[in-house]
C-alpha cells in the first residue's frame, strides 16, 4: 500500500525575484503614500485617488503573496514574537553579537504594524470616498501611517548604523589589560 504524496507545491520565484518584488513594493508604497498624502485636497483629488489605489493594490498583492509564500521566503508574512523581541533587545543592550546575526526581531513587529496600518489607511480611504463622514478617520489613520513609516525608516537606518558600528569596533582583547598573564618581569 502506498502513502499518498502531499500535494505538490507550486514553484515559487527565486529569492532574487522575491527581493526584486519587495523593492518594487517599497517603491510603490512609499511613492504612492507620499503622493496620496500630499494631494488630499480638492484640486488634486484624482491624483490622490490614483495614488491611494496604487498603495491599496500593492498592499493587497503583498498580503496575498505573503499568505502563499513558503517558509524561509522573504515574502512570507511576519510572525512577531514578544519573546524573540525581548531576547533580541537583551542582546542589543548587552552588546551581544547575536543581535547582529539574521533579521532583528524588531523588524517583524515593524513590518506587521506597517502592513496593518497601510491596509487600514487604504481601506478607510475607499470607505471615506463612499461615506464622507469617514474622511476625518481616514486623515487620522493617514497621519498615523506617516509616523509609522518615518519610524520604520529610522529603525532601519538605526539598525544599519549600529550593525556597522558593531563590526567596525575593535575586537576585545582576550587578556584583561591589568592581567600579568604572559607578561615578562
Amino acid at each position: 500500500m502506498t502513502t499518498p504524496s502531499p500535494s505538490p507545491r507550486l514553484p515559487f520565484p527565486s529569492k532574487r525575484a522575491q527581493m526584486s518584488f519587495l523593492f518594487l513594493f517599497h517603491a510603490l508604497v512609499s511613492g504612492g503614500f507620499i503622493v496620496a498624502y500630499l494631494t488630499g485636497d480638492e484640486d488634486t483629488y484624482g491624483m490622490h485617488l490614483f495614488a491611494g489605489y496604487t498603495v491599496l493594490i500593492a498592499v493587497a498583492v503583498r498580503l496575498a503573496l505573503g499568505l502563499i509564500a513558503p517558509d524561509g521566503s522573504p515574502l512570507r508574512l511576519p510572525h512577531p514574537s514578544r519573546a524573540a523581541l525581548g531576547q533580541w533587545l537583551g542582546w542589543l543592550v548587552r552588546g551581544d553579537s547575536r543581535a547582529w546575526r539574521g533579521r532583528p526581531a524588531v523588524l517583524s513587529w515593524m513590518a506587521a504594524l506597517l502592513l496593518a496600518a497601510l491596509a487600514l489607511v487604504t481601506v478607510s480611504g475607499v470607505a471615506a470616498d463612499a461615506v464622507s463622514k469617514l474622511e476625518h478617520l481616514h486623515e487620522a489613520l493617514s497621519t498615523l501611517g506617516l509616523w509609522l513609516i518615518v519610524g520604520h525608516v529610522a529603525v532601519v537606518f538605526g539598525l544599519h548604523g549600529l550593525k556597522h558600528l558593531q563590526t567596525a569596533a575593535p575586537a576585545p582583547s582576550p587578556v584583561h589589560p591589568t592581567s600579568t598573564h604572559g607578561a615578562t618581569p
